[in-house]
């Protein structure tokens, strides 16, 4: 497994620290989805999915139930940002929520989840 993970961070967390922790098991769904879906990585130090997540991810944060994920510019220009987005999505689900949003860094707005997967 690859051992670099993003940084947490929530709106309440001095009341509410069970915040964080809902981020730390959505990181590690995250990587169990990823290392599922994608080739394992040619130095085997994760998959390829893993890979990308760790470079790209820089921060996962909390917004009242909203999970902005921070990434880079050069993930929010990738066929990356989908299979990232279906991993994050059914990782936030499977904390009893449904809003997710990529913060890409040089643009002005969040990017919904809707917008990034489509409709099927």
């Amino acid at each position: 497994m690859v051992p670099i993970e993003p940084e947490y961070t929530a709106y309440n967390t001095e009341e509410e620290p069970w915040r964080l922790a809902r981020l730390i098991r959505t990181d590690g769904r995250v990587r169990e989805m990823l290392r599922i879906l994608t080739a394992e990585a040619m130095d085997n130090v994760g998959s390829q999915g893993e890979l990308i997540w760790t470079r790209h991810v820089r921060r996962l944060h909390d917004d009242r139930g909203t999970l902005q994920a921070h990434v880079t510019a050069a993930l929010g220009g990738s066929a990356w940002l989908a299979v990232i987005a279906l991993a994050l999505s059914r990782a936030w689900d499977g904390e009893d929520e449904a809003e997710v949003e990529f913060l890409v860094e040089g643009e002005p707005i969040p990017w919904p989840l809707e917008a990034i997967l489509g409709e099927p």
